[in-house]
């Protein structure tokens, strides 16, 4: 996933106290759960062995994904969007032959996915049919995260893919009208796209899920869009903060939710979990956003061996938050792998936003590498 979240300014001031051994000395009380495996780097790495191998020996830096930004115009305003400051300017598009391109050679290299997210709104982009049809046919996985409203123009496209998940962010049209600033007439058409997905899809593929951005301004109306999730036959429904980042502090108040808050609002969506219906909530995201700082465990950051973002300019960089350029669509895949390299020997740990998507494949990965050097505790950042 594209995360292109500015960090915030305690983390990049100069004066900032946060020592590296003021991190490793600070702890928070774990919080066990059930979805520990589900996490980004934990499930997918158990198919990846030669990765761990080449991650030991410094070979096979090649990434596994690869997040792709095909355009930072988007048909949505959501008052959150930490990439708005992207779409502020010009209007930018990637190079969809250079993509697919890209695509074939990296694929020999052991690129296995592309994910569609990032600087606008994925469906909005004119070739994305052409693009994700070429993919397809190179039996790459796809996977998309989407607003949800042009999903019935490129249904066909999207049945093959591996997920597709919609920010729905509301339980009512006039909630997601105001968030996402468009016509209230827009939550209606999302929910009857999902639905027509759904019900066209093969029994497994693709999943669809639901994300929803908590906030104080629509926690009331979780419990809603679980009902309107479970009735039309989505997968699952993701619980996640509304980061203070970016320029989100321009258009939206600072989230003032806490752990506890999250906690009462999801208790109650606990009788409508069954097998086939899943609520996904990672305490640990909002404990590590409130503490601003991460409790790493860990010396090396292996993100970039894992996945890299794609912009729509064809820059290629190894972490969205530090934004470390590791090359371009453009640039030799062998040049490529040594710049990950040494793009993973550099990440200043201290400046990582809380939450990372990766800490729990760093700890993984950190714990089989260096079992010595990594404290013997479950990391408190799984995603």
């Amino acid at each position: 996933m594209l995360d292109n979240r500015i960090i915030s300014n305690k983390h990049n001031n100069p004066d900032n106290d946060r020592s590296k051994d003021d991190l490793k000395k600070r702890s928070l009380d774990i919080y066990e759960d059930d979805t520990m495996f589900d996490l980004v780097g934990y499930g997918k790495l158990i198919y990846h062995p030669e990765k761990l191998v080449g991650i030991k020996n410094e070979t096979k830096p090649f990434p596994i994904t690869a997040t792709v930004s095909l355009g930072n115009f988007c048909n949505h305003g959501c008052l959150w969007c930490s990439t708005a400051y992207f779409r502020e300017d010009d209007a930018f598009a990637i190079d969809g032959d250079k993509l697919v391109e890209w695509v074939t050679k990296a694929k020999q290299r052991g690129l296995r996915g592309v994910g569609y997210v990032g600087n606008g709104e994925p469906l909005a982009f004119k070739k994305f049919k052409t693009i994700s049809k070429k993919i397809n046919d190179l039996d790459i996985d796809q996977g998309i995260f989407t607003n949800g409203y042009l999903i019935d123009r490129y249904e066909e496209e999207l049945l093959n893919f591996a997920y597709v998940r919609i920010s729905l962010d509301a339980g009512t049209a006039e909630t997601h009208s105001k968030l996402h600033a468009v016509k209230e007439n827009h939550f209606p058409k999302i929910i009857k796209n999902v639905e027509q997905l759904i019900k066209n899809k093969s029994e497994n593929f693709p999943t669809v899920g639901f994300q929803f951005a908590t906030h104080q301004d629509n926690i009331e109306e979780l419990e809603l869009a679980v009902k309107i999730a479970r009735d039309i036959g989505v997968d699952y429904l993701s619980v996640k903060p509304v980061f203070d980042r970016g320029t989100v502090k321009d258009k939206i108040a600072k989230n003032t939710l806490t752990k506890d808050d999250f906690d009462r609002a999801v208790e109650k969506l606990s009788k409508y979990r069954d097998e086939t219906f899943k609520i996904f909530y990672r305490p640990h995201q909002i404990i590590s956003e409130s503490q601003e700082q991460n409790q790493l465990v860990y010396s090396r950051c292996y993100a970039p061996y894992l996945g890299v973002n794609i912009y729509e300019d064809g820059g290629i960089v190894g972490c969205g938050p530090h934004h470390i350029e590791v090359g371009s669509l453009d640039t030799p895949l062998d040049e490529l792998e040594n710049n990950i390299i040494k793009a993973s020997k550099s990440f200043d740990l201290i400046k990582c936003p809380a939450g990372c998507r990766y800490h729990a494949a760093n700890y993984l990965v950190n714990q089989v590498i260096e079992p010595n050097k990594v404290k013997k505790t479950k990391h408190i950042n799984m995603l």
